[in-house]
C-alpha cells in the first residue's frame, strides 16, 4: 500500500450490487455505465489499462478495461457498460461494498474497492454519484 493518497480529479462511486461482485450471480465484470459514468469516461468507447487496488491493504493489480456501448447498434438506445478484465481487487469484492472509480492528474484509471466497515465507506448512496477532488 502506497503511503501517499491517490487523488482523483474526476470520480464516480457506488454500491456494488450482487451482480458486478459475486461471479456465482453473474459472469459479466462489468459495471453499467449510467450517465455519471459518462460525465467522466464521454460517450466514445474505449479499451485500457487501469489500477485497481484495495483500500487499506496492500493489494492491487492492473487489468484492462473497456468502456463500450451495448446498445450502438440500436438506432435510439444506448446504454453504456464499463467491463473489466478479472483481476485479485475483484475477486474480493462482496455486495455492499463501495467501488470508485476516476482518472487522477495523470490521467491513469483507477479503480478502488472499498469494503463495508473500512474509512471511506460510504453505506448511504443509492446508484452512482459523481465526485470530484477526491483523496483516497
Amino acid at each position: 500500500m502506497s503511503d501517499r493518497p491517490i487523488v482523483l480529479r474526476s470520480a464516480c462511486i457506488k454500491l456494488l450490487s450482487a451482480t458486478e461482485a459475486d461471479p456465482r450471480k453473474s459472469h459479466q465484470h462489468e459495471f453499467n455505465g449510467v450517465a455519471q459514468l459518462e460525465q467522466i469516461f464521454g460517450k466514445e468507447s474505449f479499451e485500457r489499462e487501469a489500477v485497481f487496488s484495495l483500500r487499506g491493504e496492500a493489494i492491487t493489480d492492473r487489468a484492462k478495461v473497456t468502456w463500450y456501448d451495448a446498445r450502438r447498434k440500436h438506432p435510439t438506445r444506448s446504454e453504456h457498460r464499463l467491463y473489466f478484465r478479472e483481476n485479485k481487487v475483484m475477486a474480493r469484492a462482496r455486495e455492499g461494498d463501495n467501488i470508485l472509480i476516476g482518472f487522477d492528474n495523470r490521467n491513469e484509471l483507477h479503480c478502488v474497492l472499498i469494503p463495508s466497515g473500512t474509512s471511506g465507506y460510504r453505506n448511504d448512496i443509492s446508484g452512482w454519484e459523481v465526485a470530484t477532488d477526491v483523496n483516497t
